[in-house]
């Protein structure tokens, strides 16, 4: 019987980070397959997937890469992880465009600030251990360097494919997932599908507090990464929002709630905002 492959190559990196591109050129590799994006909420018996290497790609939001890393090793795997980092002021700008951005209060869907101090303390660890971190802007400005760098960390050899995609959506093992900016401007290879990564930040597209908190708390992820101190844009707030401020009515689990119970639904859908409780107690 052939020998179960025990080596896991662990990416993580925070939503609309641009994992998603980078995890789908390892994917092409001839000697590896695995998980495009990997449900971020879930910590699954991962499978033989018939390949010398797993790769294995999720979000840091309900869990850290190091929780991961720890996790599988747990499970007997070898773990080689790999962070994608983005400036956090692109992230966080992004996150607020999308319906996985959900500013929650839940385990399933934690505050964005929340989300994004896992990620710095992945970064931190990351920094401390020499794991290999890949940069988004310096990926999309020379591709091949940045893979090339990444897989001599990783101490794996070049692969072509790579750049060139040979491989059809349907020969990778598990594709559910995946950033729907990804598959819309996906073309026949990298170079193809690489858009040009925008520098500057909208008025108004982080609420002034926000962004702050924002340049204080990753001041040293910032220089270390070679990111501008402070974002050149308006700090005034917007319709009056200061700060983007978690809601349970943001969440997943708020949308569960209310479908569970039609009465909760009705309440919601004639504008009633009470608490669960005085819901149910109608």
């Amino acid at each position: 019987m052939r020998e179960r492959s025990r080596d896991l190559f662990l990416c993580g990196g925070t939503q609309s980070s641009g994992s998603t591109l980078i995890s789908w050129c390892f994917l092409q590799r001839r000697d590896m397959n695995g998980f495009l994006d990997a449900d971020n909420d879930l910590l699954i018996d991962i499978p033989d997937i018939g390949q010398p290497h797993t790769w294995y790609k999720t979000t840091i939001s309900c869990f850290r890469v190091s929780e991961l890393a720890s996790h599988y090793q747990d499970a007997g795997w070898r773990v080689h992880p790999i962070l994608v980092a983005r400036d956090v002021r692109h992230v966080w700008a992004s996150l607020c465009q999308k319906p996985y951005g959900r500013n929650g209060i839940t385990a399933e869907d934690p505050p964005l600030r929340t989300r994004l101090r896992r990620f710095k303390e992945d970064w931190e660890l990351f920094r401390r251990n020499g794991w290999p971190v890949i940069g988004y802007e310096n990926f999309v400005a020379e591709p091949e360097r940045e893979l090339r760098r990444i897989c001599t960390d990783l101490g794996l050899a070049w692969d072509d494919a790579m750049m060139t995609w040979p491989k059809p959506r349907a020969s990778i093992a598990d594709t559910k997932h995946g950033n729907h900016t990804f598959r819309e401007s996906r073309g026949q290879g990298l170079i193809e599908s690489l858009r040009p990564s925008r520098d500057e930040l909208l008025p108004g597209s982080i609420p002034p507090a926000d962004l702050d908190w924002l340049e204080a708390e990753f001041a040293d992820f910032n220089r270390a990464s070679c990111y501008p101190a402070r974002a050149a844009v308006s700090r005034d707030a917007i319709d009056g929002i200061d700060r983007a401020v978690p809601s349970f009515e943001l969440t997943r689990r708020h949308k569960w709630e209310i479908r569970r119970k039609p009465l909760r639904w009705f309440m919601h859908s004639l504008g009633f905002r009470g608490t669960l409780h005085e819901v149910s107690a109608k």
